[in-house]
């Protein structure tokens, strides 16, 4: 599993950053603790609270999201991308300049 380049915390540190505070630690105390911003802090702390308990279990709920849009109102439907497009990127790839 992969984090991006700036995560403070691995999945060792996100899982202990949230058990500081289901012990009675506050948000804020934690953050300083772990060294991460509040917000930070809040939003591992919100992903652990809303996720089921299999999430809990394997620590789904703490692994780093994507940032890319799970969706775009501009993008074409698979079939199309697939099947009618391949002529016209044949042949814009055979033009010059």
């Amino acid at each position: 599993m992969s984090f991006h380049r700036n995560a403070k915390l691995g999945l060792a540190g996100r899982y202990a950053l949230v058990c500081a505070v289901e012990s009675g630690m506050t948000l804020k105390a934690a953050a300083l603790a772990f060294r991460v911003s509040p917000a930070t802090a809040h939003r591992w702390w919100q992903r652990w609270g809303e996720a089921g308990e299999e999430a809990r279990r394997t620590l789904s709920c703490l692994i780093d999201r994507p940032s890319r849009p799970q969706r775009s109102s501009r993008q074409l439907a698979a079939q199309l991308e697939e099947g009618d497009l391949a002529p016209v990127a044949a042949r814009r790839a055979g033009r010059k300049g």
